[in-house]
C-alpha cells in the first residue's frame, strides 16, 4: 500500500506489525476465555448430571423399599383372606347341618 508521503500512512505502516500482534494476542485471550467458559459449562453439566443421577438412584431405592413392603402386605392380606374363606366354609357347614336337622 502506497502512502504517497502521507505521515499518517507511514506511521500506520510502521505500526502494522505491532497492531497485528495486539490483534493476535486479543484473539488468543478471547479463545482462552471461551475455553475457560466451556470448561465451566462442562463442569456445571457434569455436576448437575451427577446430582440428577444420585437423586434418581435414591428415588429408585425408596420405590424398591415401598414395593417390598407392598408385597409383604399383599401376602398378609392373602393369608387373612384364606383364613376368612376357611371360617366362612366352616360356618356354612354348620348352617347346612342345622338346616338339615330343621327339615
Amino acid at each position: 500500500m502506497a502512502n504517497f508521503g502521507n505521515p499518517a500512512g507511514a506511521v500506520a505502516m510502521g505500526n502494522m506489525a505491532g497492531m497485528a500482534m495486539i490483534a493476535g494476542g486479543a484473539m488468543s485471550a478471547f479463545q482462552g476465555l471461551m475455553a475457560g467458559l466451556d470448561a465451566v459449562n462442562d463442569a456445571v453439566y457434569t455436576r448437575r448430571y451427577g446430582d440428577a443421577l444420585s437423586n434418581a438412584t435414591a428415588h429408585a431405592r425408596e420405590m424398591e423399599n415401598l414395593a417390598r413392603k407392598a408385597v409383604v402386605m399383599v401376602a398378609e392380606l392373602e393369608a387373612e383372606a384364606a383364613q376368612l374363606r376357611e371360617a366362612c366354609l366352616q360356618q356354612q357347614e354348620v348352617i347346612d347341618v342345622l338346616m338339615a336337622r330343621a327339615q
